[in-house]
């Protein structure tokens, strides 16, 4: 009952977004929903900013180990592994969204 939202969850992380580059713990954290979740909306996200001819702009996740970039990735979600080290730290990507 106290905590009922006036927009959407789409509609608040695509304002974030508009504000701020922010990774996938910070977008949860500020709308309140589980990071996996955020991940699943993004992906909606990122048509509804297309047909605005915006885009979602990702500054890719990368290995903590041997700093291999995961620059092609379709996924918003994290990787397990890096490809190249096979190592598990990977650092967090970063969500924007950009004309």
């Amino acid at each position: 009952m106290g905590n009922q939202r006036t927009r959407t969850i789409r509609q608040e992380i695509m304002d974030c977004l508009k504000n701020d580059s922010m990774t996938i713990r910070d977008l949860s954290q500020a709308v309140g929903i589980m990071e996996k979740d955020v991940c699943h909306h993004l992906e909606y996200i990122e048509k509804t900013v297309r047909a605005l001819n915006k885009r979602v702009h990702v500054a890719p996740y990368s290995c903590l180990d041997c700093g291999f970039k995961f620059r092609n990735r379709k996924k918003f979600k994290k990787p397990g592994k890096c490809p190249k080290c096979k190592e598990g730290r990977i650092a967090p990507a970063f969500f924007s969204i950009r004309p």
